[in-house]
């Protein structure tokens, strides 16, 4: 198995956040239909060409003993097949050390097909290619989290000018 770690900053406050979050995904996980990422990457030092690849992401509420967060459960496949590993792990909205920006975060694990020879180019190239897909996913839910609290901002604004 290999784990898998990313974050990125949400430029909403916690309480936000973790509400915009549970709001997206709900509507997610809501329908049969998983929601589609298509990942590019660059080959080498060139922005043309790359490897594209779609990855078909679900999602369902998880659960925390402590009841501090709001977990889902991700779980991804490549669109297709392929030698490609399927990906299981969680998404989580933490607290940043200021009350303006949070902290979403992916945490999970993934098997590399193919044996030895799978692990060796997973070890060369397959983890940048997750790493990327989860980065990827993330920037995604922080860019709709991010213009839902700035709708909601200008929105507030607005009526406080009327």
């Amino acid at each position: 198995m290999t784990e898998l770690y990313q974050r990125v900053l949400v430029k909403t406050p916690y309480r936000l956040a973790r509400k915009f979050l549970s709001d997206w995904l709900s509507a997610r996980a809501g329908t049969r239909e998983p929601t589609t990422i298509t990942l590019t990457l660059p080959a080498g030092r060139s922005a043309e060409g790359g490897i594209h690849r779609e990855v078909l992401a679900t999602y369902h509420r998880g659960s925390d003993p402590n009841h501090f967060d709001e977990p889902w459960r991700v779980h991804w496949t490549p669109k297709g097949g392929g030698p490609f590993p399927d990906f299981d792990g969680e998404i989580t909205v933490r607290a940043d050390e200021n009350y303006v920006s949070s902290i979403l975060e992916l945490r999970g694990d993934y098997r590399p097909p193919g044996g030895i020879a799978g692990a060796a180019f997973d070890a060369m190239l397959g983890n940048r290619i997750a790493s990327a897909t989860a980065r990827k996913l993330l920037t995604t839910i922080a860019r709709e989290i991010e213009q839902t609290y700035h709708a909601q901002e200008e929105a507030k604004a607005q009526r406080a000018s009327d």
